[in-house]
């Protein structure tokens, strides 16, 4: 995975080269929720640059709108996470020691 993160290929081109199946990269991402390469907006031809003057600044706000949402996707998806495996860890500590680990909200 950080072989791919720290080359310059596209996931198709980097999966054909290291003999890899197709969307193995794309399922890594998604199960280890790591962030992907950022993605460069899509280039404005210089013509449509003179036309409005705003809209190369208006394309890289909606581009680090869209990496700061990903950012925080990828932040929910790994807090979602450790819940997770905090309230198995627990249940399994109860099971194995059988002592109730989690407090009552009643109890003086």
């Amino acid at each position: 995975m950080n072989e791919y993160l720290s080359s310059d290929k596209s996931k198709r081109r980097f999966e054909k080269e290291n003999g890899l199946s197709d969307g193995c990269i794309l399922n890594w991402i998604r199960i280890f929720a790591v962030e992907d390469k950022p993605v460069l907006p899509p280039q404005v031809a210089v013509t449509d640059m003179k036309k409005d003057p705003d809209k190369e600044e208006l394309l890289q706000e909606i581009a680090r709108l869209k990496q700061e949402l990903r950012s925080k996707s990828i932040d929910l998806k790994r807090t979602e996470m450790a819940r997770d495996a905090y309230e198995r860890m627990i249940v399994l500590a109860e099971e194995r020691y059988g002592i109730p680990i989690r407090k009552k909200s009643g109890a003086k």
